[in-house]
């Protein structure tokens, strides 16, 4: 009993130690969540300068898996006060964001984050542009503000090279004629738009994929696309008879855990971690219940890969409402998910309730990236905005993307960051940059 007891002490113990304490400086890595802080850094900067007699903290809650983060600072004429309530407040804030634990980030004018030589470098030349009033690259903040993780270590990981020999039925029901667990063998080697549709695990299967219905929903949305841009379609993945190729996939959680989570991130992820990631792909995801009141999303999925993380997006469409404007969610998600509307855009919406002060929609109706509705579903119908236009704040455009055809003699890929994260903002487009990022799903 004596020995218990003295491990259950040595228990609460360790478990007590771990946690973070006030005064404790960061020693997470991230410079993400470095530079954000100097947010907070510069607003406390400002402030003592107008309150001489105080003293002020700055603590940082970093989320190593994603990169989020969330701080606080504080002031007071007692720095234990300010220490103790800045400590407070950003645990109360980090707890409803799911940013961890809160550590000191800079106290009065002195930064006590630890970070590694390379990123401190990087880190101290962020500080003093910040410090000169001169320009830095903004685009990092109009990232996603989530990802579902993936990683390729994990046991039931499957490479997109091996789908055909691991991929098995979760229900022996499911295995019927005509129906696909793996991307089928491709019939071009150039960037492509790939189909999966998806079940929760206690789905009624309805058979969409063997039926044509996810083929006729896809076709439609390019015959219109064609249309309205006199030409252009996306390039879809097809079999060799001329057939849409849809991947099936059920996932281990029923409706109604769906129901209450981040499904499209959720279900994005399911789908990289059963094989769908391949560089020269991006998915068009078909789930068949409802979400919700929503008729699409996009998804993100964090790949922690062998040669670095890489997100990957896909545009997510709900079926459980019926299949008739279908087209329309898949067409208006997938665009999404190429990188559009960019936040630059001259009509993007003015979103006060939005992190960015936009979000990637149109503030006018009848385009079919609006959000106002409308029955035209143009696109871009004056070229001002996301397709074929002339804005030089714009580099993004999905006249360009190699994911259409035919493609263009500058194509463009997804819209990534050095860090390989995709944002809603690209103020200078780097090929080669894309390509390295593309290059480490090839694991």
């Amino acid at each position: 009993m004596k020995i218990f007891l003295f491990l259950i002490f040595l228990f609460f113990s360790f478990f007590s130690y771990s946690q973070a304490e006030i005064k404790e400086p960061g020693k997470i890595n991230s410079l993400k969540c470095a530079v954000g802080a100097l947010d907070a850094y510069f607003e406390l900067q400002e402030y003592l300068e107008k309150k001489p007699k105080y003293k002020g903290v700055v603590y940082l809650a970093c989320d190593t898996s994603s990169g989020e983060y969330s701080w606080t600072w504080q002031s007071s004429k007692n720095i234990e006060k300010a220490h103790t309530k800045a400590f407070k407040n950003c645990t109360k804030n980090s707890n409803s964001r799911g940013t961890g634990e809160c550590f000191l980030f800079a106290e009065n004018n002195k930064i006590v984050w630890q970070l590694s030589e390379r990123r401190m470098e990087m880190f101290k030349k962020t500080l003093a542009k910040k410090q000169n009033n001169e320009p830095i690259e903004k685009d990092v903040n109009f990232t996603h503000a989530g990802a579902w993780n993936v990683k390729s270590s994990e046991n039931d990981f499957v490479k997109f090279k091996n789908q055909k020999n691991e991929l098995k039925f979760k229900k022996r029901e499911d295995e019927i004629p005509g129906r696909y667990l793996f991307d089928q063998e491709d019939v071009t080697d150039d960037y492509q738009v790939h189909a999966i549709y998806i079940l929760a695990a206690d789905s009624k299967d309805k058979k969409f994929d063997t039926k044509g219905i996810i083929e006729k929903i896809v076709f439609k949305a390019n015959k219109h696309m064609k249309k309205k841009t006199k030409g252009k379609e996306l390039r879809l993945d097809l079999t060799k008879d001329g057939k849409l190729d849809v991947s099936f996939l059920r996932v281990d959680r029923t409706k109604k855990q769906i129901n209450v989570d981040d499904a499209a991130t959720y279900l994005t992820g399911m789908a990289v971690k059963n094989g769908f990631y391949n560089p020269k792909k991006i998915y068009t995801i078909f789930y068949q219940d409802k979400y919700r009141d929503e008729g699409g999303q996009v998804g993100q999925a964090m790949l922690i890969g062998d040669k670095g993380n890489v997100e990957i997006v896909s545009g997510v469409t709900y079926l459980g409402y019926g299949t008739k404007d279908s087209w329309k969610i898949h067409l208006h998600e997938i665009f999404h998910a190429l990188g559009f509307v960019q936040l630059c855009a001259p009509g993007a919406v003015t979103d006060e309730n939005s992190r960015w002060g936009k979000n990637d929609h149109l503030k006018y109706s009848g385009d079919i990236m609006s959000d106002m509705g409308g029955d035209a579903n143009n696109i871009d119908k004056k070229n001002t905005e996301y397709y074929g236009h002339s804005n030089p704040n714009c580099p993004m455009d999905l006249k360009k993307s190699a994911y259409l055809t035919p493609t263009e003699l500058d194509p463009q890929l997804l819209p990534y960051l050095k860090g390989c994260v995709i944002t809603k903002r690209l103020s200078k487009y780097s090929h080669e940059n894309s390509l390295n990022c593309l290059a480490k799903l090839e694991f």
